[in-house]
């Protein structure tokens, strides 16, 4: 399938014109220096039917519009998502009278093409099938074929009524559908009374088919390529595809079917509960006496297009068509077609099923739908009814009022077409439309969420972005020999896959793979080799690693017997701590357990080989994380649960010491391993560092009043701490250290910190090393009070807006966050990893610490859990980072702000808040339209100011461009291999181009934190294993040194080029193992320049030259100097620099 790519043109109600002054098309790529501005929804588009697919028009560019006249008392969320989606019906809808005089010309050759063939005379199956392999066609008989024994016959009557519909003949389709369906009604007397039982109008059907066929081969009238294939996938239904030789872009597909008269397959004898398969089908495993009810609606569809087309226009208006074609959009977002091998739901169900709801379907027979709705009423209430009705349980319409038991597969059943509209459809397609409707309204019905973009918009039938894990099965031939016995072997396998993972999952999907047609000269192409069947998971992250299941008890006798003969041997007695005895399961820990249960029970019921299942999503966690593979024994999660309990031991200790001069009161974690969101393992020697918490004391008036004397006042406290700790707790190690030494005098900052540092947990493992700060509330007020002097020239008015921001960041909104992203990772376990995995994707990228605050990153990776739409809630850690990164790659950072609610019930952020951070992010946009100081804005019911971790352009906007370009090219990555991507495409995402930087600093590998640890996967491991093995002492010696702990030289030594160097070069580097420092020149930097005093960096002078330079002293950036005091200044540690040439 193909489609266009289409983008939504969104009405931005909030922009003011005077932002105007801010073009990001103006911006270049960071190989000049310059920026790369996110685009916004035009250039994400709507995705196509195939993730594969690359756009094919050039995208539009973001603009700004002019706030429009609203009415009194504004414009509601309602409105405003009307007028978004009456904009993207004018952009997908095609121009239908411009199609029509092209297409209506063929389709009218065709109709009368057909209507001339000559009559064929009855003859049998044997001389039917050589008079048209004559003709050079193959009749596309449906299995079982007709044989020489057979004993009814096969004629050809030119038919009387051809039907020309589908969606674009009907004015429903979406542009680039140019697809026209042509139906040839079999005339009476073709069909016999009995002729619906076993196949025998199908074989009839397709005899008639093959004779149009035949005659369009012929002639020389029109000229196609001509094959056979299935309508929908059935292959009770051949049909005729034609294509245009003209080979252009916007050719047309015909596609012709043969229909049966109404009459001849009479609804009583067909419906649902009956069997019109009475015979045993030679390698089929239909059996007799079982109902059919695929059959039925299939052979009773074929007799009912003439009735459903009738239906479908005499329903039409306006909002209806728009509803039908935003219908079909929001279905190929998600991947669903009428296919039955892709769903079994397409424009065609929507469209019947909308029509039928407003003629019946309610109380009394009433109607379900009212005519009156508009299209987002027609669309929200189809939602509706695909996620809130039970369709298992089946709906039967226009009088159909026989009883029929509860359904594997859903049924809406058409009393006057004897049809069930959701024929096609299997168990898991079902339960995934029933989840994505279900999804769709929640965003739709959001009060903070904007439902559109994840509506309509995004392309959700990504499988890596989908589906916490996916497998595949290979499937041998020999299982499925006919379509039939496909059907009942992945619904068997779908059963006892759902049986066995059970609370595991919240949704399995299987994929199936797709069929094209074949030549008309073939026979049919129903595989005769293995193929490939995908198994994708929702999974439920409470329980998917779940080791042991328990069964029944030995008490129940008859479960414990059936329990037994599922699971055969692998089920066992086991004694559990309460003293019960049951049933249960044990799976191993070192393979994910969901792979363990399908492997098994594809062996034990279907006879595979364990070889027959493959792995298609990835574990990121291990292969880039490296967890599970430390060498200690102790994981990160082990870590991270070491940590907070040493941490609530520490508090206990402070809280009942005696002696201090003012209670404590609050102790507050401060820090990521607090909140379980290190990057890497937090207690590995190589990379640990001090664990960050603030103290706050009681208010007392005998705190002072002057800013120095408080930070002298904290250092007292300090010490008293520490001396306090030591004398009450034997192996506790403190140590009293200062910080912001420069500004001292001044008392701006904080200047003091206490290390509280507990001996090693287990060998090989850094000591727990706490560093404690005091929080005094009087300091902000002192700060403010001295920022109100309007006298204050502009250095010091800096450096005093700076040292209020820090004080809030770190006293005031770190405590604030670690407690809420603590309390989030307890609701969402896979929330840990992901953080951390984002944080090394950054970081790996150079882009993390110095210049993306990493609680930018816990915030995006908490958004994506708490506004998962267009998805639900990720249940494995590396489909969230994935959404993480596909967020940041369409994240429209230069006009939207990301405004996140972080309460789990999603209740928190008001309107009035909401209003807020929209208020303040336009401000700063109008304040600062080049995005000079604030280039994220990210606002939450915890921080409405937006500007917490961000001011002072953390990023700043090169790198903020830098990272939705790497985020883009990750993610078309993902989205063209899907499953086919190989292990080193993904370790290749976390590894950074070095060619757009202007000169490289290369760091001896013996000066590097952690450098160890840079290898990804195995490599990883195999090198901690062996450097445990080979220096043993040497790890222990490592992890008891008290002094190393934080020490960095590496992150030392960029502190310094900073310092020295900032106002000419921006700084990259990986803090965790990376050996290079990369570097970028300041566009500032580049030219000629006049010289003047206080330049802000080293030069050169040159010649004057020409006439607006005569008399100026002109200079050059001396770039080689600067270089060479950069290598004299990481003298011991840097190995080389390399330009960039």
């Amino acid at each position: 399938m193909s489609v266009g790519q289409y983008s939504a043109k969104r009405r931005k109600l909030s922009h003011d014109s005077q932002t105007d002054d801010f073009d990001p098309r103006k911006a270049s790529n960071i190989s000049d220096g310059g920026d790369v501005v996110p685009d916004n929804l035009a250039r994400n588009g709507l995705a196509s039917k195939t993730p594969s697919q690359k756009p094919t028009s050039k995208p539009s560019q973001t603009s700004v519009s002019k706030t429009p006249v609203l009415p009194t008392g504004g414009i509601n969320k309602s409105a405003i998502l009307g007028l978004q989606v009456a904009d993207l019906n004018a952009e997908v809808t095609p121009n239908y009278d411009k199609l029509r005089s092209k297409w209506t010309t063929l389709s009218t050759k065709l109709v009368s093409l057909i209507k001339d063939i000559k009559d064929i005379p009855p003859v049998t199956a044997t001389e039917a099938v050589k008079l048209l392999r004559h003709r050079g066609i193959n009749i596309p008989f449906p299995q079982p074929q007709p044989s020489k024994d057979t004993n009814y016959k096969f004629s050809f009557v030119a038919p009387k009524q051809v039907l020309v519909g589908g969606a674009l003949p009907w004015s429903l389709s979406l542009k680039d559908e140019n697809a026209v369906e042509i139906t040839a009604i079999m005339p009476d007397g073709i069909l016999q009374e009995k002729d619906y039982l076993n196949y025998r109008a199908c074989h009839k059907g397709a005899f008639y088919l093959a004779c149009i066929a035949s005659a369009i081969k012929k002639s020389e009238e029109v000229d196609f390529d001509i094959s056979f294939a299935h309508k929908h996938d059935v292959d009770l239904l051949p049909v005729i595809d034609l294509v245009g030789k003209d080979r252009k872009p916007s050719k047309f597909k015909f596609q012709i079917a043969v229909g049966f008269s109404d009459p001849s397959i009479p609804i009583a004898k067909t419906l649902p509960s009956k069997n019109c398969l009475r015979r045993e089908i030679p390698g089929s495993q239909e059996q007799n006496g079982q109902s059919s009810p695929f059959y039925n609606s299939a052979i009773r569809y074929a007799a009912s297009v003439p009735h459903f087309g009738q239906i479908i226009q005499s329903t039409r208006s306006s909002s209806f068509d728009e509803a039908c074609r935003i219908g079909q959009l929001w279905l190929r977002q998600r991947g669903f077609s009428s296919s039955a091998r892709i769903g079994g739901f397409g424009f065609l169900e929507w469209t019947i099923i909308c029509a039928l709801l407003t003629r019946t379907g309610g109380h009394r027979g009433h109607p379900l739908f009212s005519k009156q709705y508009s299209s987002i009423q027609f669309f929200k209430v189809m939602l509706q009814i695909l996620g809130g009705r039970d369709l298992q349980e089946p709906m039967l319409l226009n009088g159909a009022n026989f009883d029929l038991p509860r359904s594997d597969v859903p049924v809406i059943y058409d009393g006057e077409t004897g049809v069930n509209i959701l024929y096609k459809m299997s168990p898991w397609s079902y339960e995934l439309i029933r989840h994505h409707a279900q999804v769709s309204l929640s965003a739709l019905n959001s009060r903070n969420q904007n439902g559109f973009d994840a509506t309509f918009v995004l392309n959700v039938a990504v499988p890596l972005l989908q589906y916490d894990e996916i497998y595949s099965v290979t499937v041998s031939a020999d299982l499925v020999r006919t379509a039939t016995d496909e059907r009942n072997f992945v619904q068997r396998m779908y059963k006892i896959l759902k049986k066995g993972l059970g609370d595991r999952t919240t949704l399995i999907d299987f994929k199936l793979p797709q069929e094209s047609g074949w030549p008309v000269n073939k026979p049919p192409s129903h595989r005769k080799e293995k193929y490939e069947l995908q198994v994708a998971l929702l999974a439920n992250s409470e329980n998917i690693n779940r080791l042991v299941d328990r069964g029944p008890s030995a008490d129940e006798q008859e479960e414990a017997a059936k329990f037994r003969e599922f699971w055969g041997e692998k089920a066992e007695l086991r004694r559990f701590k309460d003293g019960s005895i049951s049933e249960s399961l044990v799976w191993a820990g070192d393979r994910p357990v969901t792979l363990q249960i399908i492997a098994y029970l594809a062996t034990l019921h279907f006879k595979m080989l364990p070889s027959s299942l493959e792995t298609r999503s990835q574990n990121l966690e291990s292969g880039v994380l490296g967890d599970g593979n430390y060498t200690s024994g102790l994981t990160p999660k082990d870590a991270f649960r070491v940590i907070n309990s040493t941490f609530q031991t520490l508090t206990s200790g402070l809280h009942n010491l005696e002696g201090l001069p003012l209670p404590i009161r609050s102790i507050s974690p401060a820090d990521p391993a607090l909140r379980s969101s290190s990057t890497l393992h937090p207690l590995l020697p190589s990379i640990s560092s001090p664990i960050d918490i603030t103290i706050q004391f009681d208010s007392s008036t005998r705190w002072p009043d002057f800013l120095p004397a408080i930070q002298h006042t904290k250092i007292a406290f300090l010490l008293k701490l520490s001396e306090l700790l030591s004398s009450n707790e034997q192996g506790l190690t403190t140590r009293v250290g200062i910080e912001n030494t420069d500004s001292a005098n001044t008392g701006y900052f904080n200047t003091s910190f206490l290390d509280i540092i507990y001996p090693s947990p287990a060998p090989g493992i850094s000591p727990v090393c706490f560093r404690a700060r005091i929080y005094h509330d009087r300091e902000a007020h002192l700060i403010q009070t001295a920022l109100a002097d309007k006298s204050l020239h502009g250095a010091l008015r800096d450096s005093l807006a700076t040292a209020l921001a820090t004080y809030k960041r770190d006293f005031q909104a770190k405590p604030i966050h670690t407690t809420t992203i603590r309390n989030l990772i307890t609701r969402f376990p896979p929330l840990s990893s992901t953080v951390r995995l984002l944080k090394k994707w950054v970081s790996s990228h150079l882009l993390l610490h110095e210049h993306i605050p990493e609680e930018i990153l816990e915030l995006i990776a908490a958004h994506i859990f708490l506004q998962p739409a267009p998805w639900s809630v990720p249940g494995s850690a590396t489909v969230a980072f994935l959404r993480c990164l596909h967020f940041l790659a369409r994240w429209d950072w230069a006009y939207s702000p990301l405004i996140i609610d972080m309460s789990i019930s999603q209740d928190s952020l008001t309107a009035a808040n909401v209003t807020e951070i929209r208020n303040r992010f336009e401000a700063w946009r109008k304040l600062d339209p080049q995005l000079n100081n604030v280039v994220w804005f990210v606002g939450t019911n915890i921080d409405t100011s937006g500007t917490v971790w961000t001011i002072n352009a953390h990023p700043p906007r090169v790198v903020a461009g830098r990272l939705t370009a790497l985020a883009r090219a990750a993610i078309e990555l993902v989205e063209s291999k899907s499953t086919s991507m190989t292990e080193d495409q993904w370790t290749g995402l976390f590894e950074s181009p070095l060619g757009d930087y202007d000169f490289l600093i290369h760091l001896k590998p013996s000066v590097v934190r952690g450098a160890g640890l840079k290898g990804k996967g195995t490599k990883a491991k195999s090198r901690r294993d062996s450097s445990a093995q080979e220096f043993k002492n040497l790890q222990i010696a490592e992890s008891m040194d008290v002094d190393s702990i934080g020490y960095d030289p590496a992150e030392l030594y960029l502190r310094d080029l900073n310092h020295a160097f900032g106002s000419a070069a921006l700084f990259f580097y990986d803090r965790y193992g990376g050996t290079v420092i990369a570097g970028l020149w300041r566009p500032t930097v580049s030219g000629r320049k006049e010289w003047r005093v206080r330049l802000g960096w080293s030069s050169v002078p040159v010649k004057s030259e020409g006439e607006g330079e005569e008399g100026k002293d002109m200079c050059v950036f001396n770039q080689d100097g600067v270089l060479a005091e950069m290598a004299r200044l990481g003298e011991g540690l840097v190995r080389e620099i390399k330009i960039k040439k």
